[in-house]
């Protein structure tokens, strides 16, 4: 068993959440959807373990996953249609944080332990868990959790709390809207800024006393320790590709360390050898008279002292050395097993007695003895054989499912560069036409003046028509609505969007005289 038992919780922001993830969520599949699922390599979902999957509804209690009748992303749409959530316009590039996804598990072994106490659970593909039952501690646990969240984001806003036992681990799927309060109307509203900090510096310190939290009210009842803290453990998730560029950096720089220190250890040496020299020198002037010995004394202290110094420091450079050249060895491997996917076959050691003639060799019926004893061995050495042959072909599937698998990631992160390329082609070309737009007008100075002008006021508070209808700052209806300055909005990033919005409206002011001349 895995002695290293900690708590695990994993928080993602969400700016939506789809019927796909709903489904996934609350096992709303039928059971080609399930096959298809587990048709890759890394799922695994148990049908025989499904029906003991539950989720805890609004009254805290337990029921059977997927009870309720609206389902998650609905019931997620109708809360943040209470708190008034108006997000972006469709077209938008970027698009605000609307809930939070937490994923609540464990130590493998001891979340295992919670959800089926002693019974044997087959964690193999298509295996037969039919008759496990599940556990009361699981249950508990979940409540636990499910009450740790309530008190920090409110009943009402967790939209979803499910438990799913049919896979690897058991785990936890919290669907929950972060709640603030605006502070001009003092009404509640959907705000990340609220519960997960302004900035990353503040998500992170809220994310560590999460843990702490998690742990001192919940972990701490089940034999779960708190998680390791990531601060200057440089912790990140990178794709294969990123990895591999990862490492051949660190290769090329524990490389150009260890030929600096090899370069600083021959200078040392020479320094040394410059050393041991003087003192040759020293001591043939004093046998031949040509220094005091009160100067040779002095003269020899200094040298020693020297020498002292220069060996101390190529002793550091020394054990450094070693460091440095270990590290090159290990990154230079590692580099070289990522860019492979092939791996030698094992030497596989197989027990086996090889086979004998223990019977003695009758008086008569000697050839009827012979080929019983011949079957015995065929028989014998085909076991071996056989045994022999299921272990390379095990390493041989691997191999292929390896292969599989490389090439996939390989094609899925090239589909999505090409992706990504696009979008920024697409981008590029929409930002450089509205600049474009932008300097026409700044170069225009009655239009340059109008601009700076609705700028101010929006900056200022000032109330100012913003939209092209000739409405006021407060219409609901204007194609261009103006809220003002967000709570978590930096004053620089505040004050562009004044400039912008104002560029906006004077572009469509001008378009709208144009077409009445």
């Amino acid at each position: 068993m895995n002695t290293d038992i900690k708590q695990a919780m994993h928080v993602e922001a969400c700016k939506s959440f789809g019927t796909s993830e709903a489904n996934e969520n609350e096992r709303h599949w039928d059971e080609d959807k399930i096959d298809r699922k587990n048709q890759d390599s890394t799922n695994h979902y148990d049908k025989t373990r499904m029906k003991l999957n539950f989720e805890i509804g609004p009254d805290g209690k337990i029921h059977p996953l997927g009870y309720q009748k609206k389902s998650l992303e609905v019931r997620l749409q109708e809360r943040l249609a209470e708190l008034g959530w108006k997000p972006f316009k469709p077209d938008s590039k970027i698009q605000p944080n609307c809930c939070a996804k937490f994923i609540f598990g464990g130590n493998h072994d001891r979340t295992l332990e919670m959800a089926f106490g002693n019974q044997t659970v087959n964690l193999e593909k298509d295996a037969d868990n039919g008759l496990l039952h599940r556990c009361e501690e699981i249950e508990h646990w979940a409540k636990d959790v499910h009450e740790w969240c309530a008190r920090r984001y409110g009943q009402e806003n967790i939209i979803g709390f499910q438990i799913h036992l049919d896979e690897s681990s058991p785990h936890i799927h919290a669907l929950i809207v972060p709640v603030g309060i605006r502070p001009k109307s003092s009404r509640e509203c959907v705000m990340w800024s609220a519960k997960f900090g302004k900035d990353r510096f503040e998500y992170g310190r809220i994310l560590r006393e999460m843990h702490t939290s998690l742990y001192e009210e919940v972990g701490s009842k089940y034999g779960l320790d708190r998680g390791d803290s990531i601060d200057g453990r440089n912790v990140q998730h990178l794709h294969k590709r990123e990895y591999i560029r990862k490492l051949t950096k660190e290769a090329k720089q524990a490389e150009k360390a260890v030929k600096g220190l090899q370069t600083m250890m021959r200078k040392l040496e020479q320094e040394l050898l410059t050393g041991r020299n003087r003192l040759k020198e020293i001591d043939e002037a004093l046998a031949s008279g040509k220094i005091t010995l009160d100067k040779y004394e002095a003269q020899k202290a200094d040298i020693q002292k020297l020498i002292s110094d220069y060996q101390v420091k190529l002793d550091d450079k020394t054990g450094k050395l070693q460091v440095k050249e270990q590290e090159l060895e290990q990154l230079t491997k590692d580099a070289a097993k990522a860019c492979s996917v092939i791996q030698p076959f094992r030497n596989h050691k197989v027990d086996f007695t090889p086979p004998q003639i223990t019977e003695k060799v009758p008086l008569f019926g000697t050839d009827k003895w012979i080929e019983r004893q011949n079957r015995l061995i065929a028989k014998q050495f085909t076991e071996i054989v056989c045994k022999i042959e299921s272990l390379y072909r095990s390493d041989a599937a691997r191999q292929v499912e390896a292969t599989q698998r490389n090439i996939l990631a390989d094609y899925g992160e090239l589909y999505q560069l090409r992706k990504d390329v696009k979008t920024l082609i697409e981008n590029n070309d929409e930002l450089k036409s509205t600049l474009e737009t932008m300097l026409d007008q700044l170069a225009n100075p009655s239009l340059r003046s109008k601009i700076f002008a609705i700028a101010d006021a929006l900056a200022g508070g000032t109330p100012a028509v913003i939209s092209s209808g000739g409405g006021g700052g407060g219409n609901s209806d204007s194609d261009l609505r103006w809220d003002g300055r967000r709570p978590d909005e930096e004053e620089d990033a505040y004050r562009r969007r004044c400039l912008k919005a104002a560029i906006i409206v004077v572009m469509r002011s001008s378009k709208s005289h144009g077409r009445n001349r």
